[in-house]
This record gives structure tokens, sequence and C-alpha cells, in this order.
């Protein structure tokens, strides 16, 4: 594999992973570059469909394949939404849900590489001797699933997507190949309220540090919830119920545009959601300054 392909994965890599850590979320992140036998591969697979690619034409756009996998549903429109705008995204391939039929939803974008990225591989086709990188387009292709099924789509892509002709006259093995994606859908939808319920219970019982934990499902740094918050929460009625129905994802989206970043901490969670949505004064005096500099500065713009 040439190196400079290589470069490019680990700085693609870099880039999300920095933009979804300094949110938290629980996710998994893998990548690969396309050997020349899987180039080749799927040249002659697309001249066959009757789709070939071509210099002046249709271009592979996934020569680098970046997967993220998450551990819940809804952070898959969280994860699009925080990337959106960090990078470029130049198309999109997301299903939309049949009511009346067992079929898997695709989250697939195609992205465009940055102009470092692209100068990069500019010189990697430069120094190769392979006609084939005329045909390969500046983007990779950025794949959002959810760990529940994550196994599922591997299963898919190998034996039925690369395959079609072996379906073509099972339907009904077919048909029972997406119900068992329909049952993992369901699966990370209860996974979901799981965590919901019980973040709910936490509130009834006043056990602040799971109430958070809980309804944030965040990479939590580990660290027991400070005396001060716990004694602001008990003194506040309405705070700890602020948190049981405040918007997760509104909240996770604000803190990605802020131009600071704090270690994920049920207390620094506190501060923040205190500071720039709630303003608990008895909080807002032992926050640190880092949180109440962002907030001003925000204010002023």
């Amino acid at each position: 594999m040439n190196p400079g392909l290589r470069i490019i994965e680990r700085d693609v890599c870099e880039k999300l992973s920095d933009e979804l850590d300094k949110i938290g979320i629980l996710y998994r992140l893998f990548s690969r570059v396309k050997d020349e036998r899987s180039i080749l591969e799927k040249i002659q697979r697309k001249e066959k469909e009757g789709n070939p690619y071509c210099k002046n034409g249709k271009l592979i756009q996934d020569i680098l394949g970046v997967r993220i996998v998450t551990y819940f549903k809804d952070d898959i429109e969280l994860v699009k939404e925080v990337l959106d705008g960090k990078i470029v995204f130049i198309d999109e391939e997301i299903d939309e849900h049949e009511l009346t039929v067992f079929k898997p939803k695709r989250t697939n974008i195609i992205c465009e590489f940055s102009n470092t990225q692209k100068n990069n591989f500019k010189e990697v086709a430069k120094s190769s001797n392979k006609n084939y990188y005329e045909i390969i387009d500046y983007t990779f292709e950025l794949q959002l699933r959810t760990i529940l099924s994550e196994g599922w789509h591997e299963i898919d892509h190998g034996l039925r997507y690369k395959c079609k002709s072996d379906w073509l006259n099972y339907p009904q093995d077919e048909r029972m190949l997406n119900g068992i994606y329909a049952n993992l859908e369901i699966n990370d939808s209860v996974l979901k309220n799981l965590f919901e319920e019980l973040a709910y219970k936490h509130y009834v019982s006043k056990n602040w540090e799971a109430l958070i934990r809980n309804k944030f499902r965040l990479r939590f740094h580990m660290g027991a919830l400070i005396p001060e918050i716990i004694s602001a929460i008990d003194n506040d009625g309405n705070f700890a119920k602020y948190m049981t129905k405040i918007n997760r994802s509104m909240i996770l989206s604000t803190l990605s545009l802020a131009d600071f970043t704090f270690p994920i901490t049920v207390n620094n969670i506190v501060f923040f959601i205190n500071t720039f949505f709630y303003r608990n004064n008895e909080i807002l005096a032992i926050t640190p300054q880092n949180f109440l500099n962002e907030y001003a500065l925000q204010k002023s713009e």
C-alpha cells in the first residue's frame, strides 16, 4: 500500500476522531484504503453492470472508506450534524424507511478531501504508474452505523451486495436476511429507551450522578459528582427535572461548536449545561472560568 494513502487515511481519521471525542459520544471508528485488487475488482464489476467508471464521467469515490459505529441509534444523526461543516459533504445516500418492507437503512456520505489531502493524493497518483488513478475522485466514503447493525452490514456487503446473482431466485431468503436487520433495528430503539427510563428512575430516587450518566450516555472520565453540585441540585427543585427533559442532541451539538475543550466528566457536563442553558447561581459560583469565558464570548458575537 502506498504510504501516501496511509497518510491521508490517518489525517482523515484524526480529524473525525477529534470532533467526536470533543463531545464524548460512544463510538468506534474503522477505516480502510482500497488495495489494487479491490480497485480492479470494482472497476470490472461496474463494467459488467453497465455503469463503468471513466475519466470524464463517473469516478471511484471510496478509495478511502471510513465507518463510524455508534453505540446508540440517535447518535447517527448527531454525528452527521456535528461533522457537517467540519468536513465537506458532497453527496449522501440515506435510505427512507418503507413501512411494509424489511430493508436496511444506509447512511453513506461522500466527503471531499481537504486541500492538503488532495495535494497528497495528487503526489501519490503522480508517483504511480497505475492508470486507474485517473478514475479516482478526491473523496472518501463515510458510513454511519450502529454497533448492533455493524455485523449485519458486514455480512450483507460481503455475501449479498457483491454477489447479487446468488439471491435472484430466492426472495424469501432475502426477506429473511432483511428481517434479521429489522430485529436489530428494534433492539437499537429498545436500548436507547432503556437508558432513558433508567435515567428517569435515578431522577425519582435523587441519584443525580447516575441520572447524568444514563441521560447523556457519554464516554465519561471517572470521577464522582462533587458535593457542591449535589447540594445545589438538591436546593433547586427544577434543575434535575430540567436535565431529564432537555434534548441531549441539542446539548452535544452546542458543545461541538464551542471553541474550547474539556474532559467529559459528570461535573463538567453540569457546568456546561448550567452555564449555557440553565444559570443556577450556586453552580455558577463554582464554575471554572473557561466555561464562563466561552459563554461571554458567544453572547458577544
